[in-house]
């Protein structure tokens, strides 16, 4: 996935999910995943943390420290 500029599926679940919550952390949007019933296949909280690294890259995404050092994904520009 690394240095891939593409959007796929699950790129795009991700970030309907975020658009929908505003702001999740790792395990929060991890269980979203697991909780779609468009996703069929299993992703990983390794894979997930990965392709929210590559959609930062992008500028779709940015990381948000929340208090005591919790980090939040949401949209760029939201």
């Amino acid at each position: 996935m690394e240095g891939d500029n593409r959007i796929d599926a699950i790129d795009r679940i991700i970030l309907h999910k975020l658009s929908l919550y505003q702001s999740l952390d790792l395990v929060e949007l991890w269980y979203e995943l697991g909780e779609d019933d468009a996703l069929k296949e299993c992703v990983t909280r390794e894979e997930l943390s990965s392709r929210l690294e590559s959609l930062m890259v992008q500028g779709l995404v940015e990381r948000v420290e929340k208090s005591e050092g919790e980090i939040h994904w949401v949209l760029k520009g939201s």
